[in-house]
This record gives structure tokens, C-alpha cells and sequence, in this order.
């Protein structure tokens, strides 16, 4: 699935968020979530929010859509 031009990450839900990354084990660094959005085919623009992410460390989901929309 492809979102194209996400515009506002602050319209991205956690069941989107999730078909990005299938394969996350959490606890998970900032940098396996990024790279696991990246093989999954996520927008650049959500890869690179998450490479930008204040927390290296996340421990859900939740807190990397947090992070995404500028909420952590």
C-alpha cells in the first residue's frame, strides 16, 4: 500500500502506520523501525520523521505514531 504524499502525518493512523512495519519486535531502535518502514515500502517523508525522532528507543507502535505526528 502506498500513501503517496502523506501531506500532515498528523492523518496517519495506527493501522496505516503498522503495514510499514510488519516486522518490528518491540522494544526497537529508532533506526530498525526507520529501516524497516524504508523495506516496506513507506513514504520517505514517514521514514525520515522517524530517523528524526527525539526517542531512540521505541517500546510500541503507539509511540512511533506518537513520535511520527510530533506528539513525543
Amino acid at each position: 500500500m502506498s500513501l503517496g504524499n502523506l501531506g500532515d502525518l498528523g492523518n496517519l493512523d495506527l493501522s496505516t502506520l503498522q503495514q510499514f512495519l510488519p516486522d518490528v519486535n518491540y522494544p526497537a531502535s529508532r533506526e530498525e523501525v526507520a529501516s524497516s518502514a524504508e523495506t516496506n515500502n513507506a513514504p520517505q517523508e514517514l521514514v525520515q520523521q522517524i530517523r528524526s525522532a527525539s526517542t531512540e528507543r521505541f517500546n510500541s507502535p503507539d509511540e512511533v505514531l506518537q513520535a511520527v505526528q510530533g506528539r513525543l
